[in-house]
């Protein structure tokens, strides 16, 4: 690995750290950093949500907080622009605290093998644990438990 990739590397977990601890005592979850150039700018994206969804003003707050912070601090190696945001609607679904933040809505699911002979599956998020998601299937009264071993792609259902 180039030297610049390691030292990006470590700052970016150098603002993991930072931020883990502001959004934890915020209750607010860290879910992925970026530190990469966009043109000529440095971009250090910060993306944050909490269960029901995280707020544009909460996002704003993360900024001016996060932003203080690594200003204090001062390691980044040149100057950049700091985006704080929501993962999306589309975000995918992999882990239990995922599926935990969904609880009550709909997903769609895609897994690896057929179960009950079919690889997609739509529905109410009803419970989950370390190895398992159960939804209460669209359209029926039947529920489907699926182990997270063999979830393909998982993500909110949008309705309109």
């Amino acid at each position: 690995m180039e030297m610049l990739e390691k030292l990006k590397l470590e700052m970016v977990e150098r603002v993991k750290k930072i931020a883990s601890k502001l959004l934890h005592a915020n209750g607010i979850e860290l879910v992925n950093i970026t530190y990469k150039r966009q043109g000529p700018v440095m971009i250090l994206r910060v993306i944050v949500d909490k269960k029901g969804g995280i707020s544009v003003d909460e996002c704003a707050w993360v900024n001016e907080k996060l932003g203080e912070s690594l200003d204090k601090e001062n390691f980044l190696i040149e100057s950049y622009t700091l985006e704080v945001c929501s993962p999306g609607l589309d975000r995918l679904l992999k882990t239990r605290d995922d599926f935990e933040r969904v609880k009550g809505s709909v997903i769609k699911v895609h897994t690896h093998i057929p179960l009950e002979e079919q690889r997609e599956h739509v529905g109410k998020v009803v419970s989950c644990d370390d190895e398992h998601v159960m939804i209460e299937l669209k359209n029926t009264i039947a529920a489907r438990k699926i182990p997270l071993s063999k979830i393909l792609k998982a993500h909110l259902e949008i309705e309109f």
